[in-house]
């Protein structure tokens, strides 16, 4: 029983481990989503970001960098960017509204992308 206990105990941490979080700088509660959607209704994913700020991010990089939900609109990669290799399928980072047509993730591992607003007519491509 006592080996279950240890085992089971290993299990959580390590799949507590596994998430980006989401650092100190959430002192009001709020916690960044796993990755931003439309349905999200709170900053960094909703309308209302400060230029130049940097806010925690989780962006998606399953398929590689294709888009981001942020300040409550799509943002697409300016041109061809590939993923860094130690990129995991979610990466954690800060995104910062640089000027009102660019954004920039800094990766906390190392790396980023550059993103420009993408149409209103967007829909994200479906990754398998």
């Amino acid at each position: 029983m006592r080996r279950l206990s240890v085992l089971l105990a290993a299990l959580v941490l390590a799949g507590c481990s596994a998430l980006p979080s989401t650092g100190a700088d959430d002192a009001d509660g709020f916690r960044v989503p796993l990755v931003c959607l439309p349905k999200h209704t709170r900053l960094p994913c909703a309308r209302g970001v400060e230029q130049g700020v940097g806010y925690r991010f989780n962006l998606q990089t399953h398929c590689g960098i294709e888009w981001a939900y942020f300040d409550g609109r799509y943002w697409t990669p300016e041109g061809a960017q590939a993923k860094p290799p130690d990129w995991a399928g979610i990466t954690a980072g800060r995104m910062v509204l640089q000027r009102r047509r660019l954004a920039i993730f800094h990766a906390d591992q190392g790396g980023g992308a550059r993103f420009e607003p993408a149409p209103a007519s967007y829909s994200p491509p479906s990754c398998l």
